[in-house]
C-alpha cells in the first residue's frame, strides 16, 4: 500500500465494540473501507458481530487483558465506549468501569507507543444536575461532580472525561471526549422498548411539550469516526492549529439538531413497532403527583427490602421524562464537520424495524 493509498485511521480499537454505539462505530470503520485493521475489545463478543473484524475478550478494568491487546494489535486510535446501564444502581460498577476502567486503559497506553488518539464516549448529562431544564446549552459549561450531581452514573462519567482531557498531549496521546444525548437505533435494548412501552402507555407526565434531543446512534457514531480522523491529522501534522478549531482537548455534545417532544418521540416509536395510539384519549398525570406517589413506593421498597433492590419504577427515572433538555451542536458542526447522516423519522424506521425482529421473548417483553 502506498502512503496515498494509507488509510487514515490504519490500525483501530474499539472498546466495547459489541455494544449499540461500540458495534456501530465498527460499522461506520469498516463500511468507510479508511481503516485496515479493526480489533473489537469487549466482555461478551456473540453480538452486533461484523465481518472482516477481530474480537478478542477482555475487559477495560483488566491492566492485562488491555495491555495484551493493545501489544498485539498496536492500534494507532482507540475508541473507549464501554459502560454499564446508566439506569443501574450499583455505585461501585460505575466507579470500577467509568473511572477505575478509564485510568487503566491511560496508563496501559503509556506503555504503547502506537497509540496516537483517543476518542472517548462521554455523556450529555456530565453538565447536568439531572433536574433541571436544559435549552439549547454548550460545551462551556461546566462538569457537575457530585454531590451537585444527583446521578452517581453521571458523576462518573465527567471524571472519566476530566481524566480524558487532562490526559491529552501527553505521551504523544490526543484525545477528545464526544458526548452522545439519548442514543436509538438498530440493537438498542434500553431507550427504545421503554420509549415503546411509555407511548403504547398513551399517557403524559406534566404539560407534555418539553423538547428533547434524542440521537440516532448511527449519527454518533459518524462524529466519533470524524473526530478520530482530524486527531490523527493533528497527530501526524507539524502545522499549529487555532485554538478555536482544534479538537484534542475537546468536548463535543452530538445530537440530530432535531429536538423532538419527548412525548411525541414515544408515540412514534409505538406507531413504527405496530402499536398506534389514539391521542384523544391521551391520559394526562399531574408530575408533581407522581413524584409524590412514587417517592413514597421507593421509601416502602426500600424499608421492606433493606435496601438490597430498587424498584422497577423510581422518581429517577420519571424525571427526564419532564424535562426539557435541548443541546447546541455548533462547535462539532464547526471543528467536526459533523452533519446528521440519519433524520429522526428516518432514525425510528430504522430502530422500529430492528426491535420488531427481535425475539419477543426478549426485548418485548418490556413493553
Amino acid at each position: 500500500m502506498t502512503s496515498e493509498q494509507r488509510s487514515v485511521l490504519s490500525r483501530a480499537l474499539v472498546i466495547g465494540g459489541s455494544g449499540l454505539l461500540g458495534h456501530h462505530i465498527v460499522k461506520k470503520l469498516f463500511e468507510a473501507n479508511k481503516t485496515i485493521h479493526i480489533v473489537v475489545l469487549d466482555i461478551a463478543t456473540t453480538q452486533n458481530r461484523v465481518d472482516g473484524v477481530t474480537y478478542v475478550i477482555g475487559s477495560i478494568t483488566s491492566a492485562n487483558d488491555v495491555a495484551e491487546v493493545l501489544k498485539e494489535h498496536a492500534p494507532e486510535v482507540i475508541f473507549h465506549t464501554v459502560s454499564p446501564n446508566p439506569l443501574s444502581e450499583n455505585k461501585k460498577r460505575f466507579d470500577d468501569v467509568n473511572i477505575k476502567g478509564t485510568q487503566n486503559l491511560l496508563d496501559c497506553i503509556q506503555t504503547c507507543s502506537a497509540v496516537k488518539a483517543l476518542v472517548y464516549t462521554s455523556s450529555s448529562s456530565v453538565i447536568h444536575n439531572s433536574y433541571t431544564d436544559l435549552n439549547k446549552v454548550t460545551e462551556d459549561l461546566p462538569l457537575f461532580f457530585a454531590p451537585q450531581q444527583k446521578a452517581y452514573y453521571s458523576h462518573t462519567k465527567a471524571v472519566a472525561e476530566d481524566l480524558i482531557i487532562k490526559a491529552n498531549r501527553t505521551h504523544g496521546l490526543l484525545t477528545t471526549s464526544i458526548r452522545p444525548a439519548s442514543l436509538f437505533g438498530e440493537g438498542d435494548r434500553l431507550l427504545t422498548g421503554n420509549m415503546i412501552g411509555l407511548g403504547r402507555k398513551n399517557l403524559v407526565i406534566g404539560g407534555g411539550k418539553n423538547n428533547f434531543d434524542f440521537t440516532y446512534v448511527g449519527n454518533n457514531a459518524y462524529a466519533q469516526v470524524l473526530a478520530a480522523e482530524a486527531l490523527i491529522r493533528a497527530s501526524n501534522s507539524q502545522d499549529s492549529i487555532l485554538h478555536d478549531a482544534r479538537v484534542d482537548g475537546e468536548a463535543f455534545v452530538v445530537t440530530n439538531d432535531e429536538p423532538w417532544p419527548f412525548w411525541e418521540f414515544a408515540r412514534a416509536l409505538a406507531l413504527g413497532a405496530g402499536y398506534p395510539v389514539d391521542t384523544s384519549k391521551t391520559r394526562h398525570i399531574p408530575a408533581g403527583l407522581l413524584f409524590v406517589l412514587v417517592g413514597f413506593w421507593e421509601w416502602l421498597f426500600k424499608m421492606v427490602t433493606f435496601g438490597s433492590r430498587q424498584p422497577s419504577v423510581t422518581t429517577r427515572m420519571i424525571v427526564p421524562t419532564t424535562l426539557e433538555r435541548t443541546f447546541d451542536i455548533t462547535k462539532a458542526k464547526t471543528r467536526l464537520g459533523y452533519r446528521p447522516q440519519v433524520t429522526m423519522q428516518e432514525g425510528i424506521d430504522r430502530a422500529t424495524k430492528w426491535y420488531k425482529a427481535q425475539d419477543t421473548s426478549g426485548l418485548k417483553k418490556a413493553t
